[in-house]
């Protein structure tokens, strides 16, 4: 449910929400110690 009217705002206010989501996200991740790791493991290619 969005605060204001208006295109222009509920995009403004979407784009927050996807901010605070990720600074969230990337809080845990280097709380957990899990920052430089991946899921699956990246092949080298030189």
């Amino acid at each position: 449910q969005y605060l204001y009217r208006g295109k222009k705002n509920v995009l403004a206010q979407s784009i927050l929400v996807a901010l605070a989501y990720n600074i969230n996200k990337l809080h845990f991740k280097i709380q957990g110690n899990r920052t430089g790791t991946f899921l699956t493991e990246m092949s080298r290619i030189a």
